[in-house]
């Protein structure tokens, strides 16, 4: 998905922050061998954003 892709009602800059929060919480597990809780994490960053 990219920011070209959504509707017209969705905040390009706000898919953006979330985007940029999930990739650094991504980098953040990258030098752990088996990554654990990276999908709570980005869940976590999604809920953060839409309340």
């Amino acid at each position: 998905m990219t920011a070209d892709d959504l509707p017209d009602s969705v905040d390009k800059k706000h898919i953006n922050r979330i985007m940029e929060r999930v990739l650094e919480a991504e980098k953040g597990k990258l030098h752990m061998g088996n990554p654990r809780g990276i999908n709570n994490d980005i869940e976590e960053i999604i809920e953060e954003e839409v309340d």
